[in-house]
This record gives structure tokens, sequence and C-alpha cells, in this order.
């Protein structure tokens, strides 16, 4: 009797260890905190065009450049998520662009035409890291607002520092917009994201890459 009751109490201790392991492993995953190789983006150019942003919120933002796709966590200031040229080449996408739902959770993938058309063929879940083929058209994507070029921008250069280079995308929140932001000499290392209030002008700065 007394051995089937330890064998009990030994039985009960590894359930719940093995509970707390997997409540830890699914905690981690749902926040994403999955390390991502950014060890490319040190000799990174930013290329011919300034990275633009595709999608913000008070929390999350997603932008595409020549590093692929990534999601920048801005409270965290950390990257979560990163979908890179060499990922997309198995689903044969080479001129990459991108769009996100309106509710943040989807990355929508596919290829541009350079003519101005583009078709989207994929959808990757932000929360799980899964890519998956589109099944029918997305209708529910964010716009996100391409302004004037920054330096010949009436509306815009009031708020810009203008001895960086700006790209000429935006997303407006409710009381602000965010932007991205690179020195003159085009490393990608130097990127940041910027949220900017309308109000008075006043800003708060991330490094995107550390």
């Amino acid at each position: 009797m007394i051995e089937k009751q330890k064998y009990t109490i030994i039985a009960i201790a590894l359930l719940i260890l093995i509970s707390i392991f997997a409540y830890y492993i699914i905690i981690r995953n749902d926040k994403r905190e999955i390390a991502v190789d950014l060890s490319d983006i040190n000799s990174m150019n930013i290329g011919s065009e300034m990275p633009r942003i595709l999608y913000a919120d008070k929390e999350t933002a997603v932008m595409q450049g020549t590093f692929g796709v990534i999601v920048f966590n801005i409270e965290g200031s950390i990257i979560t998520n990163r979908i890179s040229y060499e990922d997309l080449k198995k689903y044969d996408v080479s001129m990459l662009n991108a769009a996100v739902s309106k509710d943040g959770s989807i990355i929508y993938i596919g290829n541009d035409d350079m003519n101005g058309g583009f078709s989207l063929t994929h959808k990757y879940n932000i929360r799980t890291g899964t890519i998956k083929r589109l099944k029918q058209k997305p209708d529910n994507l964010i716009t996100p607002i391409v302004i004037e070029s920054p330096g010949d921008n009436d509306e815009y250069d009031k708020y810009f520092d203008l001895r960086y280079l700006i790209s000429n995308t935006i997303v407006e929140l409710d009381d602000s917009f965010v932007y991205i932001q690179a020195k003159s000499d085009w490393s990608m290392k130097s990127l940041q994201l910027v949220i900017c209030q309308y109000s008075d002008g006043s800003s708060e700065v991330y490094d995107i890459f550390g």
C-alpha cells in the first residue's frame, strides 16, 4: 500500500512538471520569443529604395525591404518574425510584394510584376510563423499612405529630420503616424522606426535592428 502511494505521488509530481514545461513552451511560442536570424543585416545595404512600412499599431509594426518582411515588437524593441528572400524561394516569390490584414495578424505575400500590378499567392500567420497558399483573394487589407517625397513635402517635412533618409510611406494611428528613417550611409543597421505626434511633432524613435 505504501509502495503504491509512493508511485502515485511520483506520477503526480511528473504530471505537474510536464504541465509547467508545456505551459512555458506555449507561452513562449505565443509571444513569438523565438530567435530570428539577422546575421546578414550588418553587411546589408538598404538598396535603391527605402524600406516601406506595411502596418502599424501601438504594439507592432510590419515592414518590407531588401531584408524581406519583418515584424517589429515596438514595446520590446525586438524583431519577432522575419520572412527573408531565402525563405521565399520555395514559394516562387522573387519580386516580393506584401500586404497585411487590418487586424495585423496575417501577412500576404506574392510577386510584383513591376508594371504596377501584383498577385498575392500565400499568407503568413504572424502568431504561428506558418505560410500557406491562398485559396481566395483577401479583401481585408490595410493600405499604407504614400506621401510626397520627403524634402519636397509641404505637409510632412515639418515633422521629419531631413538629415535622415525618410521612407515615403506612413501609417496613421489615432493621434500620430509611423514611418521609417535611416542614416544617409544607406546602412540597413541604421534603420529606425519613428512614431510622431501630430499635435506637437514630438517623436519616439526605435532602432529596428538593435
